[in-house]
């Protein structure tokens, strides 16, 4: 027989209840956040519903369920989706009944070395910012998680890259290599130079339409483009060269309404390096990556384009031209002028300058002490 529960009971742990709610909704209130059903669940199940799942399963199943909440909040694409799931699973790969408890300095330092068995550190980095996410999230619920794991941050050598970018010479020779007109190395050429003359993110040439370029009185045409990865909005002249393969393509139609018939960055990078091949560019790039305490030479040909290298070609070029990091910028969108400071060391003219300014002061001193 269920023994009965007085009703006066009943009615305080109803009061309690609400007060509960009352609280949260407070909370939310004073730190000028929207009020948010899945985390309210969530609190009211872990003061007032006991759990049926074991410390393990709790910790995946959190990990599961603050991915897809987070996502939603914060607006994730696919790929941020990716890098956290991913994450989830190497954790079960490494330890499959991980607990809270269990994110000790050992357990940690345990994790990365089976990361540093096939990631760079700057990919460890990644995931390490990831977790911390998480956690962090979990300890706000009161998920017992050990405190030491929030003193862990280990000394990890990041990696030292060159600055991918195309010389004016290299650009005109990609502007002038004989391709099939109207083919699809000819319409990936025409994107790749058209970032080249613009710095504009492929994702921001995707999303252009025809009301993104306006035509001026003299003549010439401005493109106005709200970014999406900064939501920045920038406006600026177009170039002469980009000016004609806007033209080329004006008067055509493509699905969704945009300016260009434009494919995914996937087969867009694809299509550049055979685009590289077929121009013929020579050299290499030589990077160091670190695994660990590592440091392993990581060679790639120069002909191996990228969409990334034709926004930088227009930053290096701008610069080797006496233009301001400050006007670049207000084209290019960053923010963070630190982001940019790697451009300076590609700026050879730049570089130059200072090397012929020291042979010139030395030069000067050695002929004035001979006379």
């Amino acid at each position: 027989m269920i023994k009965p529960i007085q009703y006066n009971v009943i009615n305080s742990t109803l009061d309690e209840m609400e007060a509960f709610i009352d609280d949260y909704f407070n909370s939310c209130a004073l730190r000028n956040a929207e009020p948010n059903l899945i985390e309210l669940k969530e609190r009211f199940s872990k003061k007032y519903i006991k759990s049926n799942k074991s410390a393990s399963e709790e910790f995946f199943y959190l990990f599961t369920q603050y991915i897809e909440t987070t996502s939603k909040t914060r607006q994730w694409g696919n790929s941020m989706k990716g890098y956290f799931s991913r994450l989830v699973e190497k954790l079960k790969s490494y330890k499959p009944n991980l607990k809270f408890s269990d994110l000790s300095e050992q357990f940690m330092n345990g994790f990365v070395e089976e990361l540093a068995k096939t990631m760079y550190n700057d990919t460890i980095d990644k995931y390490l910012s990831y977790l911390k996410q998480f956690v962090k999230w979990a300890d706000n619920r009161n998920y017992g998680v050990n405190k030491e794991f929030f003193s862990y941050s280990p000394k990890l050598p990041k990696k030292e890259k060159q600055v991918r970018f195309l010389t004016i010479e290299e650009l005109n020779a990609v502007r002038n290599c004989p391709l099939q007109e109207g083919g699809y190395l000819d319409r990936v050429r025409d994107f790749f130079v058209f970032q080249c003359c613009t710095g504009l993110r492929y994702s921001d040439i995707k999303q252009l339409k025809p009301s993104s370029i306006v035509e001026r009185e003299d003549g010439g045409y401005d493109i106005r483009v709200l970014t999406e990865k900064d939501n920045d909005y920038i406006t600026f002249k177009l170039s002469e060269i980009a000016k004609d393969i806007y033209l080329k393509y004006k008067s055509f139609q493509y699905d969704g309404g945009f300016l260009f018939p434009v494919i995914s960055n996937q087969k867009m990078n694809k299509y550049l390096k055979e685009l590289g091949e077929k121009v013929g560019l020579k050299g290499v790039w030589v990077d160091y990556e670190y695994r660990l305490g590592e440091k392993i030479e990581v060679v790639e040909p120069k002909s191996d384009l990228q969409d990334h290298t034709a926004r930088r070609t227009f930053v290096v070029v701008a610069m080797n031209e006496g233009v301001s990091l400050e006007l670049i910028a207000a084209i290019t969108s960053h923010s963070d002028f630190n982001a940019m400071r790697p451009y300076i060391k590609a700026n050879r003219k730049g570089t130059d300058k200072v090397i012929e300014a020291f042979d010139k002061a030395l030069l000067e001193q050695e002929k004035g002490v001979e006379q």
